[in-house]
């Protein structure tokens, strides 16, 4: 298993790996992609094992805080402990940008996987809204 930072020219082989492993959705495009890892250098990476991608971790700090999307591992490869390499990856890369808080709002059956990560829950509600 080898681990390296995300590239545009990896994003053919993204999208069927996300398809399959989660879902893609309309910020998924090539433009946003790119749009995404050039706003963010170098806070995103994946897992590969024979050239195949095993697993994602995307990240993005605002200048204050940190941020965590599309944390994906190969349904084959879960439970092994790869999403928590590619979450710390993506962590301490944040914390030499001055990142010192990383909220993320998980589906229930996340929840044990984020807290090994090292998160906590919060009495923050999560909100948003799509524009």
């Amino acid at each position: 298993m080898t681990f390296r930072e995300i590239k545009i020219e990896d994003y053919n082989k993204l999208i069927p790996f996300w398809k399959e492993n989660y879902f893609v959705g309309e910020m998924d495009s090539l433009d946003r992609f790119k749009l995404f890892l050039d706003k963010n250098p170098k806070l995103s990476f994946l897992a590969e094992d024979n050239g195949n991608i095993t697993g994602t971790a995307l990240g993005s700090f605002d200048g204050r805080r940190g941020y965590l999307q599309k944390v994906v591992v190969d349904k084959k490869f879960r439970r092994q402990g790869l999403g928590q390499q590619l979450v710390k990856k993506v962590i301490e890369k944040l914390k030499t940008l001055g990142a010192t808080y990383i909220p993320v709002s998980v589906e229930e059956d996340l929840v044990g996987f984020y807290e090994q990560c090292g998160f906590k829950k919060t009495s923050q509600i999560p909100m948003n809204i799509n524009i």
